[in-house]
């Protein structure tokens, strides 16, 4: 008898927006390989993981690459991760036994990473299959945040290598052009469906019907809210997930719905949050308007906030803006526009195909 499928998944713990991508695909690929087995490896907690999966999997607390140090959801603290990435390089050969053992000791039908890179390595050694799956890659993030021209020039070749290691590697849009990778390949967006549950979100948070609920979702990165300086209207209700600790009735956390964050996301008038590809993908597809934070320095800004507006409804604020609370206007020329038809995440479905495809060769 045929034993089931192992899929090996190694996601980066940078944020949700890694997981956000590949767990919709997961699910898609479980409709058409139900016997599938997934381990999962990657330094977000089992729980985080779980709420995206629709069935079981083996976790394994595994950091297997180093990602961006960040100072809050939007600066990148440069030094502390140049030193971090710099010994991950400086360790490779370590770092590469360790996995080439994990890969052993697994021996999964395939790897799919999101987006680690030295695994890829390791995988095209033991001459297992492998999928990279990301709208970038961390060569290009590093290039354009924090590299020092020829000091870091072998490790930006070794991280390209191992992402050229892959079968093929598929890029959601809105994607970073990768001109370096020739195995990369286009798909459409990925993203959550959410249901759209306004009633009950309204009823379970206690709030009256005619509230509009803006959504602070920052991408799971630690980043103070200046709470106490935003406005005040009896019009607006603030949902944020975690405690709020404020004593006011306009800030609400979005635990006390008991929903699902997708359709939290969903039954909103408006998200604010920064450039990231979960937030953004989950609220065009789902037609939800995108307050974001001005991000300038990082790579994928001009791409997403394009996106965004072709598809969706966006305004950008400033960082002064965001810390003083002067967005009101910001938020009310949202609303004034009228609403697109939500973008199709086309990407999961391509992205589940293409995998199972390759799970399917010998």
């Amino acid at each position: 008898m045929k034993s089931s499928p192992r899929l090996l998944l190694a996601v980066s713990g940078h944020g949700y927006g890694h997981l956000a991508q590949c767990t919709p695909v997961i699910n898609a690929l479980w409709e058409a390989v139900p016997e599938l087995h997934l381990t999962v490896c990657g330094a977000l907690s089992r729980r985080v993981i779980a709420e995206r999966l629709d069935s079981g999997f083996t976790f394994l607390p595994v950091e297997l690459d180093p990602v961006p140090c960040m100072l809050d959801a939007c600066a990148v603290d440069v030094p502390a991760s140049r030193r971090l990435y710099r010994e991950f390089h400086h360790n490779r050969q370590v770092g590469l036994q360790h996995d080439r053992e994990l890969l052993a000791t697994l021996a999964p039908d395939l790897v799919l990473a999101d987006i680690p890179w030295r695994i890829l390595h390791a995988a095209r050694e033991r001459n297992t299959p492998a999928v990279a799956l990301c709208s970038l890659n961390w060569a290009a993030i590093y290039s354009a945040c924090c590299a020092a021209g020829a000091a870091d020039a072998a490790m930006l070749e070794d991280m390209l290598d191992g992402y050229r290691a892959a079968r093929v590697f598929l890029a959601p849009e809105p994607a970073l052009p990768m001109p370096e990778l020739d195995n990369y390949r286009a798909i459409g967006p990925i993203a959550r469906q959410g249901v759209k549950r306004r009633q009950t979100l309204l009823a379970r948070c206690r709030l009256p019907e005619e509230v509009r609920l803006v959504l602070v979702a920052l991408g799971g990165i630690p980043t103070g809210l200046p709470l106490e300086c935003w406005p005040s209207r009896e019009d607006v209700v603030w949902l944020n997930a975690g405690a709020l600790g404020t004593g006011r009735d306009d800030l609400v956390d979005i635990a006390t719905s008991g929903m699902d964050f997708i359709d939290v996301l969903a039954s909103c008038d408006a998200v604010l949050t920064k450039p990231g590809y979960g937030t953004y993908a989950e609220a065009v597809c789902n037609g939800v308007p995108i307050l974001t934070l001005e991000r300038p320095d990082w790579p994928e800004t001009t791409h997403l906030n394009a996106w965004a507006r072709r598809h969706g409804r966006l305004e950008e604020i400033s960082k002064t803006q965001f810390e003083t609370g002067c967005f009101m206007e910001a938020l009310e020329s949202l609303w004034l526009r009228p609403a697109k038809p939500p973008v199709k995440a086309t990407g999961v479905a391509q992205a589940a195909a293409v995998i199972a495809s390759q799970l399917a060769q010998p």
